[in-house]
């Protein structure tokens, strides 16, 4: 199944609930990122945030995130961005944990409290 697809059908699947979640994955056109919600909405970009931090997490991936970045310095932007939003809202968390979707699978990185 290509990414839109999923997309679309995980759309539909949360309309109606009160949730926000964020896809991501990789098919045969490459990577994908889409924000949710339970309106049935479906965005597609290329970099994502949700949660209550979720302003301050933008501001920081707006400064950082450019089409030349690679997959090191994305991370290294996505885990800014939530020890930024972690600094500045008490309900978003105590850490970071990162997920690199690649064609040759998901690795997991966790990250403690800086």
């Amino acid at each position: 199944m290509s990414m839109t697809a999923l997309s679309q059908t995980a759309g539909h699947l949360v309309r109606g609930m009160p949730v926000r979640p964020l896809l991501a994955g990789v098919d045969d056109e490459g990577g994908h990122v889409y924000e949710l919600d339970g309106g049935g909405t479906v965005i597609e970009d290329s970099y994502a945030a949700g949660g209550s931090g979720m302003a301050t997490a933008y501001g920081v991936l707006e400064g950082e995130v450019t089409e030349e970045l690679s997959l090191d310095g994305a991370a290294e932007a996505a885990v800014a961005a939530v020890e930024a939003a972690s600094e500045r809202d008490t309900a978003s968390g105590n850490g970071v944990t990162t997920a690199r979707i690649t064609d040759d699978g998901v690795a997991i990185e966790e990250r403690g409290a800086s």
